[in-house]
């Protein structure tokens, strides 16, 4: 199966492989909703349990790998707040014009910890969760069969992209592109890349909508799936414990409880 097919997936076995695609959804959800409406200090408990999942999951060097993604965005907003935060008056640091204030930094560090929570807990549910399986697993408890789509084509978007690209610098290389060199010359050679990329994942999109047509998607009633998620017993009362948890969180935010 290709990457683009699989996404981010990681095959294998483990207790977080093999609970159901929904179960893991609610899970994820419940972690953005506490890493963004609750107290900072819930960040490093979030971040501990992400990490204590990862590692049980055999998934730890691949996470800690993963972090390299929005590396220059927690920078970034490190950076700007640090030094451009309005309405700042304690200085930390001074340079010239510029000063790096406590307000700033606080805020820069909060707001860079919870973007890294949200995408640790959002990278390994695409690690353990197989997209079609999430697919059918929606589907099967009622989802609409469009939205479910969505959500399936947002998973395997960037792999796509990343697939296509890849082919088509290949093909450009065979033809004499250079891609080496200084910054310059390597920023010259993704303009060529940008034609067929969008050409492509329009054809892309045209081609997997007649596919759809031709399959009948989204037929109403006794419509049948080709595969079977599983979703053992300890599941369901995961799932209660999620939903349970997501209230709790939404209510303490809502009363101001740490907020």
């Amino acid at each position: 199966m290709s990457s683009a097919a699989t996404g981010y997936f990681r095959p294998g076995s483990s207790w977080l492989h093999r609970r159901n695609p929904v179960t893991k959804l609610l899970g994820l959800l419940w972690a953005l909703l506490a890493g963004f409406l609750l107290a900072p200090a819930v960040l490093a408990l979030l971040a501990v349990l992400v990490v204590i999942a990862a590692a049980t999951s055999g998934l730890l060097a691949g996470l800690v790998r993963s972090l390299r993604i929005p590396a220059l965005l927690v920078a970034s907003i490190l950076v700007v707040n640090a030094l451009f935060f309005p309405g700042a008056k304690e200085v930390l640091v001074g340079f010239g014009p510029l000063a790096v204030t406590r307000e700033g930094l606080s805020f820069g560090l909060v707001s860079a910890a919870r973007l890294l929570v949200a995408f640790m807990a959002s990278i390994l549910f695409l690690f353990t969760t197989l997209a079609d399986d999430l697919l059918e697993a929606l589907i099967a408890r009622g989802a609409s069969h469009r939205i479910a789509f969505v959500i399936l084509s947002a998973v395997q978007l960037v792999p796509r992209l990343q697939d296509r690209a890849a082919a088509i610098l290949e093909a450009q290389q065979a033809r004499g592109l250079s891609v080496g060199g200084s910054l310059g010359t390597r920023l010259r050679a993704l303009l060529p890349l940008v034609g067929p990329i969008l050409l492509g994942s329009l054809i892309d999109v045209r081609e997997r909508t007649f596919a759809l047509e031709a399959r009948a998607f989204g037929a109403r009633p006794g419509r049948t799936a080709y595969r079977t998620v599983a979703d053992p017993p300890v599941d369901r009362w995961l799932r209660i414990a999620e939903l349970a948890g997501i209230v709790a969180v939404v209510v303490a935010a809502l009363t101001g409880v740490p907020g």
